[in-house]
């Protein structure tokens, strides 16, 4: 997976590593693709790779995670946060790779502005090792296929001379009858500095389940000095979203206005449950109404009982103004103040995606 920026805690060293991975290093042109014949699955199949991809496939966040450790660092200042990061992987049918291929996007603190990373994966059969191997290819024109998740038209002419990849950073997953386990040959990925001069080496260890992935990844420099990563070896555990679909509405004014007072009201709230805020705009004027809605999977502090909460936010102040919890898997919620309304739904089809 070599998520090489997942655990940047600032702006000066995300610079940094965007320049030493991405940006300051000669890139390798892709050759022709691995000639892995992609074998029929059938039951027996060891490398289970029809479930690897089931489970792979949606949306992934790790909200709760990032939510939980800022409240431990309240007690304990030296926890080191993980950064709340969101994962797209969507499968795309693009005829110059075998394999399975997916267009990947990552963005951080749930702001898809915030793109820190965009690549294409292909899984193919490594029948050597035994394993379902993950080559990570870079877009030479990264503006071309920003949003080709919701174009995916895009792939079906797209070359590999128009992709570069690192040889040596291949991920390698393998099933152990409880989940998959993704590592890389050791110290293999490796990329010269172009501040220091010195070799990096970058090693991940990752862990696929059905509704979570978890990624551990780390960089050293050549004397051993630890560059970015969890240095307890604590990985960013995210969980595929599902999102929800509804209305939401308030009196212009909020819970003070008239009883007659005029509505903001919208049909289009589409919210994932781990820790979405989808703000309440008014369908017909487009005007923003000063009120947020809020969707995550949580657990009490004081009970350890996992919850899904549904939360009214004031956007001046960014604080919740109240909230409603059930059941984690509760496919329908819904709150009504009288002055607020709002009801959603899972998702009917693609519940996994926001597309």
């Amino acid at each position: 997976m070599n998520n090489f920026f997942i655990n940047i805690r600032s702006k000066a060293l995300c610079t940094v590593l965007s320049t030493l991975l991405f940006t300051g290093c000669v890139t390798t042109t892709v050759k022709n693709s691995q000639n892995i014949s992609d074998a029929s699955i059938v039951k027996e199949d060891p490398l289970k790779e029809a479930l690897f991809h089931q489970w792979f496939a949606g949306e992934f966040d790790n909200y709760e995670q990032n939510w939980q450790d800022k409240i431990n660092a309240e007690k304990d200042s030296t926890i080191q946060l993980h950064d709340h990061i969101h994962h797209i992987f969507a499968p795309i049918s693009m005829p110059a790779l075998t394999g399975e291929t997916y267009f990947v996007k990552q963005y951080m603190d749930g702001d898809k502005t915030k793109v820190y990373r965009q690549r294409l994966y292909q899984f193919v059969r490594n029948e050597e090792k035994g394993v379902l191997q993950l080559n990570i290819y870079r877009f030479k024109d990264e503006a071309k296929y920003a949003f080709s998740h919701l174009k995916p038209e895009l792939f079906a002419h797209l070359t590999t001379d128009e992709l570069s990849t690192y040889p040596g950073c291949e991920v390698y997953w393998k099933f152990t009858g409880e989940y998959f386990d993704g590592y890389m040959d050791h110290n293999a990925c490796s990329i010269v500095s172009s501040r220091s001069g010195k070799k990096l080496f970058f090693n991940d260890k990752l862990r696929l389940l059905d509704g979570e992935i978890w990624i551990d990844d780390s960089a050293i420099d050549e004397d051993g000095k630890h560059i970015f990563g969890n240095k307890q070896g604590i990985a960013h555990k995210n969980r595929k979203v599902t999102y929800f679909t509804g209305w939401g509405g308030n009196r212009i004014g909020g819970k003070d206005a008239a009883e007659d007072a005029k509505w903001h009201f919208t049909s289009k709230i589409l919210i994932h449950n781990e820790g979405q805020i989808f703000p309440l705009i008014d369908d017909k004027t487009g005007e923003k109404s000063e009120y947020s809605v809020q969707l995550a999977k949580l657990t009490y502090q004081n009970t350890k009982d996992p919850i899904l909460k549904f939360g009214l936010i004031d956007n001046k102040t960014g604080k919740t103004i109240t909230y409603i919890w059930s059941e984690q898997d509760n496919k329908k919620i819904g709150m009504n103040l009288r002055w607020m309304q709002s009801g959603i739904k899972v998702k009917e089809t693609r519940p996994h995606f926001s597309f």
